[in-house]
């Protein structure tokens, strides 16, 4: 038997926006947790980020109920998004694109697999130290990876929000890389929106991750906090704690 209970907070705040296009899933009960930002505007946004949190539980519970291997469940769940996605978004404006980023993570057995696409993270934070399970998807960090900027220069570029692969991305050619761990008494699992991750850093996020009692009260503290701080877009979190018992 395990040797951790599981619990779980999660929060969206519209904060400075006139609506919030996010939507998240905290499902303990399938084990099934999920952040989606959606983009293109009010309606094509919320829309998209709705699809997402429409489709890809539903395609993954019936995979996983059929014995399908985890890692391919997650990716069939996102392609089924991304290409519903697409469809919905065939009649909007040129030069509006209707997507989502997703982050998601699934416990299945004794692993938790996690996946993202565009710039919503995935980190996990274990014995004081912290990672980040997903990558972003912008330009920006594309070149940072392919040595034409500095993670400094990054930081300021104007590509930093420009994403090349999201739900909803009709030249996406390959999917989302699937990362499963192991977890252990004592870990914390967070995903988040970009309105998070932007003002909050992964040394916050490292140093207070035993600080509160329930995850439900640091996802609470973090969405204030990434608010104060000045984030001018959506809030949203979902945290996952694997307590010792």
């Amino acid at each position: 038997m395990a040797e951790y209970v599981v619990k779980v907070g999660s929060r969206s705040a519209q904060g400075r926006r006139p609506n919030n296009e996010d939507r998240f899933i905290a499902d303990p009960d399938h084990k099934l947790f999920l952040v989606a930002d959606g983009m293109g505007g009010q309606d094509f946004g919320e829309r998209a980020s709705g699809l997402a949190a429409e489709i890809i539980p539903r395609v993954l519970q019936d995979r996983l109920s059929k014995h399908e291997d985890a890692e391919n469940a997650v990716k069939n769940a996102l392609d089924q998004a991304n290409q519903a996605i697409i469809r919905a978004g065939q009649g909007q404006l040129a030069g509006r694109r209707m997507g989502t980023t997703a982050v998601l993570a699934v416990q299945q057995d004794d692993k938790v697999y996690v996946a993202g696409l565009g710039d919503s993270r995935a980190y996990l934070i274990r014995d004081g130290r912290i990672e980040q399970l997903t990558v972003d998807h912008t330009v920006a960090e594309a070149l940072v990876r392919n040595g034409a900027l500095t993670p400094e220069q990054a930081a300021d570029s104007p590509w930093g929000h420009v994403l090349y692969k999201f739900l909803g991305c009709v030249e996406m050619n390959d999917g989302a890389e699937v990362r499963p761990f192991a977890p252990q008494a004592g870990d914390r699992l967070l995903l988040a929106s970009d309105g998070l991750t932007g003002h909050v850093s992964p040394d916050d996020l490292r140093s207070e991750a035993h600080r509160f009692s329930h995850p439900q009260e640091w996802v609470d503290h973090l969405v204030e906090l990434a608010i104060q701080r000045g984030s001018k877009d959506n809030v949203t979190c979902v945290i996952v704690a694997f307590d010792r018992e």
